[in-house]
């Protein structure tokens, strides 16, 4: 049995003739409809012909959109049928209406490009080669993730709502100034934001150091600060843990978060006031909306996936709970320990060919998803060879990274009696804090930062701004 394509010309027609009698009608359609929304053709003309009226402030009823059709030679377009256009004025409801006739088109097109995005699927599946099946697998995924977005948001705007948003962005930012100027997310290390403003939308954003500096226990502190954050404790994080499992990372952010010494976390040795430290820190991360995956053999497709699932998730616990939450951040510790796309097929030459899809592959679900993401990665051994400051062409493993990269930043441990006016003896009194330095050795959109001065306590795994004064640009 054949079916018909979803359809609703009655709702097509009725929401015409409302917006032919209700400016009101044509506010609510032009917000959420577009002009493909529509499946009969003559409809579609008509709608645009009503918008392009009512952005030129042309006055929109019936004697006024006939002349505009003829005057535009447009008639020949909805069949040179005035008599259609009288009925569906005459047979028109209230303009109240307008919202739930949208709502139909739009279900009816959403059912109707689903049935177009399966229809390419399947025929990309037909078509496959033997080594292809992850490669459909993402894009079948990436197709349905396209037009259920298109669900929720419009996917296009012109560049009057563009300019129109970007002045009162500036606006607001005027306004703001006391802020610290963060249009993105903020670190909560001055030094860094008062440089990068935030991580920024859409971003790949690198942070690299050698084994045991600290790469991990500065993402986690990065998170910690954006939970703490009135203006962000609401964001939605996902965190890709490749190294560790989840309950380290739940361990190492309870031993950051409360202060208490890892040592204890592991043994399990507390006292009284350690347990009051722990239930308040329980008490402020169990609210948080962060996503731990600690899956280890991920592939970027798998992870792009997961990512997606994740913003679902997000949308999903908006929908039930009300809080306004959506997926803001990504973090990925660590780069090098994922894989490309056709794992153990030996499709790449080279890793460096592997790790250069992998960073790829996460610039383009940065924009995506349009957030940004931080991806850790190892450096080469020539830092400790040279015993000098990391390069960008330290990064380990492939020169893509540099490429696909916005920001990338280095953390640097300081060697006894390297740093200047420092002896081992000073480095060395305290074991338990190490000065580190953060370098921002590229930034695509600002400025770089040639050194950062930070504390990091390894009891605590935390790192903290060594100095209090503002960093500027």
């Amino acid at each position: 049995m054949i079916k018909s394509i979803p359809c609703s010309i009655e709702s097509e027609e009725a929401l015409i003739g409302t917006m032919l009698q209700s400016q009101m009608a044509i506010s609510v359609a032009q917000s959420k409809l577009r002009p493909i929304d529509f499946y009969s053709e003559r409809n579609r003309i008509i709608y645009e012909s009503i918008l392009a009226m009512n952005n030129r402030t042309i006055e929109v009823n019936a004697e006024s959109f006939l002349r505009y059709l003829k005057e535009n030679h447009l008639l020949e377009g909805v069949q040179n049928d005035e008599a259609y256009l009288m009925r569906i004025i005459d047979g028109s409801s209230f303009p109240q209406n307008a919202g739930y006739y949208v709502d139909i088109i739009t279900e009816k097109s959403l059912l109707r490009e689903l049935i177009y995005a399966t229809q390419d699927i399947q025929k990309s599946a037909y078509e496959a080669g033997d080594e292809q099946t992850k490669e459909i697998a993402d894009y079948a995924e990436k197709k349905i993730f396209e037009v259920t977005q298109r669900r929720l948001e419009n996917d296009f705007s012109t560049i009057k709502e563009l300019i129109y948003e970007a002045i009162t962005t500036l606006e607001t930012r005027s306004q703001n100034q006391n802020s610290n100027n963060i249009t993105g997310i903020p670190s909560g290390f001055d030094g860094l934001d008062a440089v990068t403003h935030g991580f920024q939308p859409s971003d790949l954003i690198i942070l690299a150091a050698r084994p045991s500096v600290g790469k991990t226990s500065f993402a986690l502190n990065v998170i910690e600060n954006i939970i703490k954050n009135s203006e962000t404790m609401n964001f939605g994080i996902g965190l890709f843990s490749l190294e560790m499992s989840k309950m380290q990372v739940a361990e190492r952010l309870l031993s950051s978060k409360a202060g208490i010494n890892s040592n204890k976390i592991r043994t399990g040795q507390f006292d009284k006031d350690d347990w009051h430290k722990l239930g308040m820190t329980f008490n402020t991360l169990s609210k948080a909306n962060l996503l731990v995956d600690d899956s280890s053999q991920l592939t970027i497709m798998q992870l792009r996936g997961k990512a997606r699932q994740m913003k679902y998730k997000f949308m999903e616990i908006k929908r039930t709970t009300g809080v306004d939450v959506e997926l803001k951040i990504i973090m990925v510790d660590y780069l090098q320990l994922m894989h490309g796309s056709n794992q153990g097929k030996r499709s790449f030459s080279s890793r460096e060919q592997e790790v250069a899809e992998i960073s790829r592959g996460l610039k383009a679900l940065a924009k995506e998803l349009n957030i940004p993401i931080i991806a850790l990665a190892q450096l080469s051994r020539g830092v400790e060879a040279r015993q000098d400051k990391p390069r960008l062409s330290d990064l380990r493993e492939s020169g893509s990274i540099e490429q696909d990269a916005d920001l990338v930043m280095f953390l640097h441990r300081y060697k006894p009696g390297k740093k200047e006016g420092a002896t081992e003896t000073t480095e060395t009194i305290n074991s338990n804090n190490s000065e580190v330095e953060l370098i921002v050795a590229k930034h695509r959109n600002g400025s770089i930062l040639e050194s950062l001065p930070l504390t990091f306590t390894s009891s605590l795994t935390r790192f903290t701004n060594k100095e209090t004064e503002q960093y500027q640009q």
